[in-house]
């Protein structure tokens, strides 16, 4: 004796929402309670979320990640570069008692 075949729920709901486009998922449920099928408003919804989810092709893939690099800084001057600012400075302000004196003026001002 052959087995009977089994109903395919899913195939059942797939078919009553393409017959009835604008009924709800709970409608939907109850046309096919009156067909001897027992599902629930949420089962539908699923199956006709599933099938609009692979109708429009699944979750799109994003492109590689984007990464931010710091631009590179200009290179700190050497310690002779320092001593060579150093150097103009007394000579521009014409020794090293003047130079202290500009730097004592240029702290004063930073301080307030």
């Amino acid at each position: 004796m052959a087995k009977k075949q089994a109903i395919n729920k899913s195939k059942a709901i797939r078919d009553a929402c393409d017959a009835n486009p604008s009924k709800s998922p709970s409608e939907i449920a109850a046309l096919l309670v009156d067909q001897g099928l027992s599902v629930t408003p949420q089962y539908v919804s699923t199956i006709k979320s599933n099938a609009a989810r692979k109708a429009r092709g699944g979750k799109k893939r994003g492109g590689p990640r984007t990464v931010i690099r710091k631009k590179p800084t200009a290179a700190a001057p050497s310690g002779l570069g320092h001593f060579e600012a150093a150097v103009a400075l007394i000579q521009s302000a014409g020794g090293i008692a003047e130079a202290k004196r500009v730097l004592d003026t240029v702290e004063q001002i930073r301080s307030l």
